[in-house]
């Protein structure tokens, strides 16, 4: 009787973990036709806060993801095991390489899923209202002279980062952008820019100080919350 009712004390403590499938990131990632984009990613798929939601950098390719979830649409929730980040987040269908699939420890649960649907929790400062704009704000967009970044947060409280994986291309000495949002402690901003060499339109972060100059008032900061 002492035994079993020692067993049932620590049931009543041990969580509840069960295993997932942690696969390695590509290139040539198909943008999403569910999301109205198409063409290719050359070097990694979008990681973002909800499928067809607010990009948050690229799962660059040879990086690890273990998958939570994939949607009826193929996209993928959680977690990104990257160059220097490791947090919650969902992924591009299509962005995986199936074949290396090993078994790991689930470490994103269904409340971090709904934490990250309002835009509030990683970023400021947006171009526009929720659920509207697409780098509405135009920026001069100088990597020769401003550094591009295909990530910067590095957890799952996006309260601050570091840049990481820098884009390996040049958009051209006078090239404009589009500019996003913010992240929350002002460091870095996500901007998307036509990329020549790639013939696709690419988002990626640089340090805000390089366009803050360009910003204009009146920036959005309102709840987006709706997944």
């Amino acid at each position: 009787m002492k035994t079993s009712l020692l067993l049932s004390s620590l049931l009543l403590v041990v969580p509840n973990v069960f295993a997932v499938n942690e696969y390695v990131t590509i290139r040539n990632v198909p943008k999403p036709a569910a999301c109205n984009n198409n063409g290719l990613l050359p070097d990694g798929g979008w990681i973002a806060n909800k499928p067809c939601g607010y990009v948050m950098g690229t799962a660059v390719a040879g990086q690890r993801f273990d998958v939570h979830v994939t949607s009826a649409a193929g996209f993928h929730y959680g977690r990104y095991r990257g160059t220097g980040g490791n947090f919650c987040t969902w992924l591009l269908p299509s962005s995986l390489d199936l074949s290396t699939g090993v078994s790991v420890a689930a470490s994103c649960s269904d409340s971090t899923q709904s934490f990250l649907c309002n835009r509030q929790v990683f970023g400021r400062d947006f171009d526009a209202a929720p659920h509207t704009g697409d780098g509405a704000i135009i920026v001069p967009v100088n990597l020769a002279g401003c550094q591009g970044f295909y990530n910067y947060f590095v957890d799952t409280t996006f309260t601050s980062g570091r840049f990481q994986d820098p884009v390996p291309f040049n958009v051209g000495g006078t090239s404009s952008g589009g500019y996003r949002y913010s992240t929350l402690d002002g460091q870095a901003s996500m901007v998307r820019a036509f990329v020549p060499e790639y013939g696709q339109t690419i988002w990626f972060f640089v340090p805000r100080a390089c366009i803050a100059a360009q910003l204009p008032g009146g920036l959005h900061n309102e709840s987006g919350d709706s997944c």
